[in-house]
């Protein structure tokens, strides 16, 4: 079905004037027709599974195994990482940077007199050291 718009270019009749024709309309005129009856009737009806190939039914979930479903997720993963491969440099560089940066901080906090001193009172304190 196509928008008001765009339906007008599609209309047959050209001696007719256009009048724009609804999904329901449309719908209804289809069935009421020969090939949309039959259509209606043959999917009304349900499939006789013995009157059909016995390979053209799968009987498994899956068409493949579970290691060749793997083999080929993971080679697609590994194309799209190919593709992206500037991003995941660049974002592996700014987390590096930022442990960097906050092992450096770890290390200036611990490691002030006072810190190490209130660590070590805390720890004698505790029985530990």
């Amino acid at each position: 079905m196509t928008s008001k718009k765009d339906q007008e270019q599609y209309w047959e009749h050209k001696d007719q004037s256009y009048r724009f024709v609804t999904a329901e309309e449309f719908s209804e005129a289809f069935q009421s027709f020969h090939v949309g009856r039959r259509l209606g009737d043959e999917l009304g009806t349900e499939f006789d599974k013995s009157k059909s190939h016995p390979a053209a039914l799968t009987t498994k979930k899956y068409g493949v195994g579970k290691w060749e479903m793997y083999k080929a997720c993971s080679s697609r993963e590994y194309l799209l990482m190919k593709r992206n491969s500037f991003v995941y440099i660049f974002k592996l560089g700014q987390v590096s940077l930022e442990i960097c940066r906050s092992h450096f901080n770890i290390f200036n906090i611990m490691f002030r007199p006072q810190v190490c001193c209130i660590v070590f009172e805390v720890l004698s304190a505790l029985g530990i050291v």
